[in-house]
């Protein structure tokens, strides 16, 4: 199943009879040579003597009566829909007695309120939010696990949180079964932060292991601070989240407070590579808060910045040294993006760059944090013309 992301790759493949043997990209809005437009489809290169069309399936070079066809426009014969890796989110979610206190909050309420308990409590509100998310059809394509805590049996061990309530699956298809496991959890007990964080760790890394082209990630949704167990405080668990994420494979960790006065959860999403956690203020619109910030976790997690190469049309040969990358930002202005030079580590780069094996485009450096800040801009890989690289520095 396709994945939906914000910014769309298109990847042109060179037709073996077709390419053209230039050496510098040719696709530049700035000079007027070509005009780039691009759609999920495919895209369209154009000039003022001719044009080419290209799809997923090929493409076809076409121009009016004595229309002298652009040779630098030739180099793109083709074109095909690339895939941004699999996202897996995993949730480790609180279900502590303080899961009760109620919504909106009118007075402090930092441990499990007497009975009988409110009509609408963090639960109720959370949970709800939780099966919306698995509902949601914009959802399609990523993968969503669950687990909660505490467990029932050995609550300050990590072995105790490694196994999910309901195993990583692709949605929709998954949100049954999600929503199931969210409609049957009742709050109960104290908040055994490091242990449950430990072992969503755990877990999401043998997920990336097992499933190395997909890119997985911690949704660490908690309503209080560290409570009960050994070493159980935030400090700790901070510096299990830095850990993962500086890791092979890399977990970021995404945190989700609901409740009050929980700013030093910013601790642990700073250490887990997610800048600050998402803070959900139960005095107000806990419900929308709680919406818009698991939209937004998606939305940022969804980002990424490798993009697998799908495999070119039937009769057409993928030449690596005859790539080339453009990015559009959201205002329509077109740049020309350059290979990093050979031996540049990814994280110095400000360009782009094959995987290891080959198999994937990766972006680099700065030019990742700009894909990732300008969600409204569009990448384009073209094949066809010889691979600008840029000097060494």
């Amino acid at each position: 199943m396709r994945f939906r992301y914000v910014t769309p790759v298109l990847l042109g493949f060179c037709s073996v009879l077709a390419c053209g043997s230039k050496d510098e990209s040719t696709v530049d809005a700035a000079a007027g040579s070509a005009n780039i437009k691009t759609g999920n489809g495919g895209g369209q290169i154009s000039g003022p003597s001719g044009g080419l069309k290209t799809g997923s399936g090929g493409g076809a070079a076409t121009g009016g009566p004595g229309d002298t066809f652009d040779p630098d426009a030739a180099c793109a014969t083709s074109a095909a829909d690339g895939q941004p890796e699999p996202v897996d989110l995993y949730f480790m979610v609180d279900i502590t007695g303080s899961m009760h206190c109620p919504v909106p909050d009118v007075a402090q309420c930092d441990v499990e309120p007497k009975m009988p308990f409110s009509m609408t409590t963090r639960w109720t509100v959370e949970s709800a939010a939780l099966r919306a998310f698995m509902d949601d059809p914009a959802n399609a394509g990523l993968g969503v696990g669950i687990r909660f805590f505490p467990s029932n049996n050995n609550v300050c061990s990590a072995a105790s949180y490694v196994q999910p309530t309901q195993e990583i699956a692709l949605l929709p298809d998954a949100a049954r079964a999600l929503d199931a496991a969210i409609a049957q959890q009742e709050p109960g007990g104290n908040t055994p932060t490091v242990p449950s964080l430990d072992g969503a760790i755990q877990h999401a890394r043998a997920w990336a292991k097992a499933h190395p082209t997909h890119r997985v990630a911690v949704v660490y949704s908690t309503d209080g601070y560290p409570m009960g167990c050994n070493a159980n405080t935030i400090d700790a668990a901070a510096a299990l989240a830095k850990a993962s994420v500086a890791a092979q494979p890399s977990i970021p960790i995404y945190v989700l407070g609901v409740g009050p006065n929980l700013t030093d959860l910013n601790k642990i999403a700073v250490a887990g590579g997610t800048e600050k956690a998402f803070l959900i203020d139960t005095k107000a619109d806990a419900a929308a808060e709680l919406a818009a910030a698991l939209a937004s976790i998606r939305t940022t997690a969804v980002l990424g910045c490798t993009y697998t190469i799908p495999a070119p049309p039937a009769g057409q040969l993928l030449d690596p040294g005859k790539v080339n990358v453009t990015y559009t930002d959201a205002a329509g202005k077109v740049s020309k993006v350059l290979q990093d030079p050979a031996n540049t580590a990814c994280s110095m780069g400000s360009g782009w760059q094959y995987s290891a094996d080959g198999s994937q485009i990766n972006l680099c450096g700065a030019l990742c944090d700009s894909i990732k800040a300008n969600p409204g801009g569009k990448l384009q890989v073209l094949f066809g013309c010889a691979t600008e690289v840029a000097p060494p520095k």
